[in-house]
């Protein structure tokens, strides 16, 4: 370390273009990015405290700040917020699972900040980053910091949860999902269950009833344990899911629940949030009016009208799973004319990527869909087992990306017609719905000119 070990910093920053006056600035390092490459940005933008893998070399940090220099700095800085969770009265709760983390994240959030003072990790901040700040950007008068847990391989969400210590968590489900990292479902299962070691016993543990390999991991914590799901058994059993304008409603403990979210799988993660929530001894009550004004995240189950035809772009992430449960909610779409699914790679599958990506093409040739697009390297896998189940009037397409794809597909499609969007982040599946809008400006200006 160099200059004053007393220098105080408030706050911490890993992005130079947010740093504050004040923070403290990590220099991240990662497979494509150093950012002791900006160390001199940061000390521009007012850092006072700069933590480091190497000294400078032969630049110099003013005298009125701090360098410290540690092993690792990602591994620093989570041990940061491992000590600063500590010095917290706040209740944490630890979100995580194969799909709809950040939706329940979100849900719950909403519950809680009518009842406390909450903070709610922001975006997607799973990983060993993004938990660390979201632990340090914790009030230290908080009641409640609400995080999200992802991960791709054993041990990371040990790690994460270490340094969390929840009092409560939930495991929305088991699915096959970063498979190349994980190996199996059971390897899923039991990642997601290194959450629960580090649980407060007094706490409680929050499962997916419907979710056989989920609602098993139950066995494993020594306190409470509460269920969610369609289930009857479930203590938040979610019964008379239906309708109610663009969104949906259901009922679960006595009260009527209505969401804005188009996509019907989200009666069940608003049931998990709902189970959190009744778990810290929130009225369901509150936590209606919580739901009734909550919008799902962009690119989740998002609806786009473009010259007639409309879009339900779920092009943020996708897996097996998770595709399945947006199909579902699609079918029950609305509309004069044919139903159309775009869908693109599922990645991190390893080596089940084949085989998922053809039985998902089955579905959707079950489906009754009438066009089916696949995108991407795993395009002719999905249209493998598409053919397998198609029959006379549906029609599939297959292109290397989202780019190629976008006119050809516009050009299949008329008005009345609703389109599903799904693919892994990676594919940047929007492209096709912002093609489609450009091209639609262009035609109006030529029109008007």
């Amino acid at each position: 370390m160099c200059g004053d070990a007393r220098t105080a910093a408030q706050g911490v920053s890993t992005d130079t273009r947010a740093l504050r006056p004040g923070q403290a600035f990590f220099a991240l390092v990662g497979p494509r990015f150093d950012a002791h490459d900006y160390l001199p940005q940061a000390v521009a933008a007012g850092a006072k405290v700069l933590v480091v893998q190497r000294p400078p070399g032969d630049w110099l940090a003013p005298e009125d700040m701090a360098v410290v220099q540690v092993g690792r700095t990602a591994p620093a800085l989570l041990a940061l917020a491992a000590h600063y969770r500590r010095s917290l009265r706040a209740q944490v709760l630890a979100i995580t699972g194969s799909y709809g983390k950040s939706t329940v994240k979100t849900m719950l959030g909403a519950a809680l900040t009518r009842v406390g003072r909450c903070t709610v990790a922001p975006a997607s901040f799973n990983n060993r980053i993004g938990v660390a700040l979201s632990l340090l950007g914790a009030r230290r008068d908080d009641d409640y910091v609400v995080l999200e847990m992802g991960t791709n391989h054993a041990g990371e969400i040990d790690e994460l949860a270490r340094a969390a210590q929840p009092d409560l968590g939930v495991i929305t489900a088991i699915g096959e999902v970063h498979l190349d990292g994980l190996g199996s479902l059971q390897g899923v299962a039991e990642a997601k269950a290194e959450l629960i070691a580090h649980l407060d016993p007094a706490g409680a543990l929050v499962l997916n009833a419907d979710d056989a390999r989920c609602a098993a991991l139950g066995a494993r914590f020594g306190g409470r344990v509460r269920t969610f799901g369609a289930d009857p058994s479930a203590d938040v059993a979610v019964t008379n899911v239906r309708r109610a304008d663009a969104g949906w409603a259901f009922e679960a403990l006595g009260h009527e629940f209505t969401l804005a979210s188009g996509a019907r799988h989200d009666a069940l993660n608003a049931a998990a949030a709902l189970c959190m929530a009744s778990a810290l001894g929130v009225p369901a009550a509150e936590v209606a009016a919580a739901l009734a004004g909550v919008e799902r995240p962009p690119m989740r189950y998002e609806r786009v009208e473009l010259g007639g035809v409309t879009f339900i772009r779920d092009c943020y992430n996708s897996n097996p799973p998770a595709l399945r449960a947006a199909l579902r909610s699609f079918l029950l779409e609305v509309g004069a004319g044919r139903k159309a699914i775009v869908c693109g790679d599922m990645l991190e599958l390893g080596l089940h990527a084949g085989r998922l990506h053809r039985e998902v093409g089955t579905d959707l040739a079950a489906s009754g869909a009438e066009l089916v697009v696949a995108v991407g390297q795993m395009a002719s896998e999905f249209v493998a087992g598409w053919c397998t189940r198609a029959r006379a009037g549906q029609r599939a397409l297959c292109f290397g990306s989202a780019e190629e794809a976008w006119l050809p597909t516009w050009e299949q499609l008329r008005p009345g017609d609703v389109v599903l969007l799904k693919a892994s982040r990676a594919l940047h599946l929007e492209t096709i719905t912002d093609g489609i809008a450009a091209h639609l400006a262009r035609q109006g200006k030529e029109a008007a000119a």
